[in-house]
């Protein structure tokens, strides 16, 4: 065991409840994924459970004002959970579970998104989706017209990889592992990036 990623768990299972932002890249849905990736590689079942709990308050948290994007958004917390049924972390119907995330995205018209990047727009989007269909094949929670109209407003705006590793989308931290105390502890640019570079790279 990684006695560095051990000091930075400890502090994420201090830390993560009183955080507000649920998203992907700096909230609690990336810390999920960081510490059920740990959980996994160290057969460590507590924590795994304390994941799942974090997991619930992140879905208690999804609200209709929500951006879309990978970074802040809805788009996030959906890649999460696909992300951690790719992995195999954890067992559940996409379907079932992501139609209200799913439901709340397609309110967006697609048509009318003017930032096309991959963090806040529709390139994120467009990944979270590739996602779903890598995972589990048929998708649902969106209907085909959504599906289309995305496709055509996401055509040639971007160069995006359908595969891409959600590590090379992060930023690395500007602090060391072994100083991780009073900084950031998401996944972007944070503590949890340590964790999961380390078990998904």
């Amino acid at each position: 065991m990684n006695t560095a990623q051990g000091k930075i768990i400890d502090y994420l299972l201090l830390k993560s409840l009183y955080i507000h932002d649920t998203g992907l890249f700096h909230g609690k849905m990336g810390i999920v994924v960081a510490l059920y990736a740990y959980a996994n590689r160290y057969h460590d079942k507590l924590l795994e459970e304390y994941a799942w709990d974090l997991f619930l308050q992140v879905y208690d948290g999804v609200h209709t004002d929500m951006p879309i994007g990978l970074e802040y958004g809805l788009s996030g917390i959906g890649y999460g959970t696909a992300l951690l049924c790719e992995l195999g972390l954890m067992e559940c119907n996409l379907n079932e579970i992501l139609i209200d995330i799913d439901t709340k995205i397609m309110e967006r018209d697609p048509r009318r998104m003017t930032d096309f990047s991959v963090r806040t727009g529709t390139g994120g989007l467009f990944l979270y989706i590739a996602l779903r269909q890598k995972v589990s094949g048929c998708i649902s929670t969106f209907d085909s017209r959504y599906l289309s109209e995305l496709q055509f407003a996401t055509k040639n705006k971007a160069a995006l990889n359908p595969s891409i590793n959600i590590i090379n989308l992060l930023n690395k931290p500007s602090f060391t592992e072994a100083n991780y105390l009073d900084k950031p502890i998401g996944i972007d640019g944070g503590s949890s990036y340590y964790i999961l570079k380390s078990i998904l790279s």
